[in-house]
């Protein structure tokens, strides 16, 4: 056991509740404490106690048990109800088999005889300030357990961040090739519309060819339309936003068809989608934007890659509600995914095209994406990959 001098100095810092109905006692002992505390608060009974325990931050309390009002074990009973672990002693006249055995069921750390014997409060306080120190040295531990914990959780959250970007970043590469081949047609469209009129400027008579002056005005103005809706979709796809807002499922899917649908004619990809009306999600559309490109890009990679027949190369969207959960389907008509790799295609870094360039990032982004908004994604085969992914309904 600790010597006095150190038993005093490790108790000096504590807080403690003491509780006595009898004047003279409560002033007598409260000498002796105040040797061993810095901080006494007292209370005259057991209702006076528990109001007391409930405005201060006590770290032990002693007690008498025999009190008006409200006897010592019912308030011990109450606080441990609210601190299960705060340490106590008990301090009573009375020594009998019944107030040892209420005393073991409710938890005391200590019972002290009245008078107070000197040395067994010692052995007691010992004791108290013991279990003390292991409960604040584990309390700091877990503190910086959780510390270390948070930490790196952050760091996480951070490389997830920058792996979005990098994932982004390929994909504006290649999002800029597509620009690139989906502008050649309407601009070589507008470039032969404005030399057709040109030319008959000076041979022609405005008002004998007026309807096709119209017709080449018409189509000069569809296609300067479908430079600026693209235009606009890339804009949109590439301006960072946190912003969540409630979007339909079906303009989501037709905005990312736009992106998509100079790629899918090179490739002669067929792509057909269903989806019921009045779906919508609380989300930044851009990232189910990123979700759906990434799997119908792995989709065409594979039918190009295994030299698909031209007319079987389909992917079909299906968007549907069932109970309260929204479920969209992304099913392609290729070879489907290997079973010996369909459990990791979603983690980090995990690809089958390193020769290709492939980062193992796609899939991996695909299930940070649903993770974020509470959505579930899994893969399996059915005459073909099929990719599900199960939205909670707003």
């Amino acid at each position: 056991m600790l010597d006095l001098e150190t038993l005093i100095s490790y108790s000096k810092n504590l807080q403690v509740l003491y509780v006595e109905d009898n004047p003279d006692t409560r002033e007598m002992t409260l000498i002796i404490l105040e040797d061993f505390f810095d901080n006494v608060i007292t209370a005259c009974d057991g209702v006076d106690g528990l109001e007391k325990f409930q405005h201060n931050n006590i770290d032990l309390i002693i007690s008498d048990i025999n009190m008006p009002n409200m006897d010592g074990m019912s308030m011990i009973k109450e606080i441990k109800a609210i601190e299960q672990d705060i340490p106590v002693l008990i301090f009573s006249a009375y020594n009998d088999a019944k107030h040892f055995i209420d005393a073991i069921k409710i938890g005391i750390d200590g019972y002290l005889i009245k008078p107070l014997d000197l040395e067994q409060f010692q052995q007691s306080l010992y004791k108290c300030i013991s279990n003390l120190q292991i409960k604040r040295e584990h309390q700091e531990y877990q503190k910086q357990l959780e510390n270390k914990v948070q930490e790196q959780l952050e760091g996480l959250r951070y490389k997830d961040k920058l792996l979005l970007e990098q994932s982004k970043h390929a994909a504006m590469g290649e999002m800029i090739d597509i620009i690139a081949h989906q502008w050649k047609q309407p601009l070589n469209s507008i470039v032969m519309h404005a030399s057709l009129i040109e030319s008959s400027l000076d041979t022609l008579d405005p008002q004998t060819y007026k309807q096709e002056f119209q017709e080449c005005y018409e189509n000069l103005n569809n296609q300067v339309d479908t430079l600026l809706t693209t235009l606009d979709e890339f804009r949109g796809f590439f301006r960072p936003t946190n912003n969540l807002n409630e979007v339909s499922l079906q303009t989501i899917i037709n905005s990312t068809l736009v992106l998509l649908k100079d790629e899918l004619i090179k490739h002669q990809i067929e792509l057909t989608y269903q989806c019921e009306t009045g779906l919508n999600l609380h989300v930044n559309a851009n990232d189910i934007k990123q979700l759906l490109i990434n799997i119908i890009t792995n989709a065409k990679e594979e039918m190009v890659k295994n030299n698909l027949p031209l007319e079987q190369r389909k992917i079909n969207i299906h968007c549907y509600k069932k109970e309260n959960e929204i479920i969209m389907e992304i099913k392609d008509s290729g070879n489907g995914i290997p079973e010996n790799i369909i459990d990791n295609i979603f983690q980090m870094n995990f690809t089958t095209k390193e020769e290709n360039g492939g980062t193992g990032i796609g899939l991996y982004m695909c299930s940070l994406i649903c993770e974020k908004y509470g959505a579930t994604i899994e893969a399996y085969n059915d005459n073909g990959a099929v990719f599900k992914i199960t939205f909670k309904e707003i």
